[in-house]
């Protein structure tokens, strides 16, 4: 699989037949084999994760649907305001919190489940061409220094409830391939887009560490970053980091691409 890092918490991952493109809001995007299925996931409506332009890849992509949180709902005349085809609402689908729904049938198929974030709208956790797929969206334990104490508090125990919540969502028998057995008795990612945000200060790496503890992610890239990508290294040299250095993917910039 080839995925690109577009910007901030935006990814495209393209398989032999699916191109994902994930929480895109800014960037230069690559061009794909328009005989492609494209899947496009909105976690939700934040300008730093949502463009409205995403619609236009219609009339690139003949074979495209979008998947976007419960919270970006759009009317038809949302859509013309904004300039865009409000005929692309026949091609999205709107999802709450802990939902899943299927897209396409057989071996093209792709089974898409939603977390609830603790910020706006939904994470993401898709399953294509036997590849299984995570990413966050604003889904992280937010701790900021300022808060009240029940305020961090709360955000520590939903954050956890959703992170936990996947080992039944996600079986963990099914979602390991046999060459790789599940001895850590977690559920598995092949890819994971987890938050590392430096605006979190001494907290930037809690949400990282708890996800890293209780999945089994091979490749895992970090987000949401401010492009601050020193972070990556330093995240990499933390207790938890260091045990999970070889999993972690470097970043230097946008347009970063990874043959995976």
């Amino acid at each position: 699989m080839k995925i690109t890092y577009i910007a901030h918490s935006g990814f495209s991952v393209e398989l032999e037949k699916h191109v994902l493109l994930f929480d895109y809001f800014t960037g230069e995007l690559p061009v794909w084999d328009k005989q492609k299925t494209i899947l496009v996931f909105v976690s939700h409506r934040h300008q730093d994760h949502f463009n409205m332009k995403i619609f236009g890849l219609r009339e690139q992509y003949p074979h495209i649907h979008f998947f976007l949180g419960g919270d970006s709902k759009l009317s038809r005349s949302q859509m013309e305001r904004k300039k865009a085809d409000p005929d692309a609402l026949t091609d999205a689908a709107f999802m709450k919190a802990h939902t899943q729904l299927v897209y396409g049938e057989g071996d093209a198929a792709a089974e898409v489940r939603t977390l609830k974030s603790t910020d706006e709208g939904v994470a993401f956790l898709v399953e294509a061409e036997g590849k299984t797929f995570y990413h966050a969206g604003d889904l992280n334990w937010w701790h900021w220094e300022g808060e009240a104490l029940s305020w961090n508090r709360n955000m520590e125990v939903n954050y956890k409830r959703e992170i936990d919540s996947i080992s039944d969502i996600m079986p963990v028998g099914k979602q390991f391939p046999p060459e790789k057995p599940c001895g850590h008795g977690r559920p598995h990612f092949h890819v994971a887009f987890v938050p590392l945000d430096p605006r979190l200060e001494a907290a930037y790496g809690y949400g990282m560490d708890y996800f890293l503890q209780k999945t089994d992610a091979e490749h895992v890239f970090p987000m949401h970053m401010w492009e601050e990508y020193g972070y990556i290294s330093k995240y990499k040299e933390t207790e938890t980091g260091r045990l999970y250095a070889d999993r972690i993917m470097e970043i230097n910039g946008r347009g970063d691409v990874f043959e995976l």
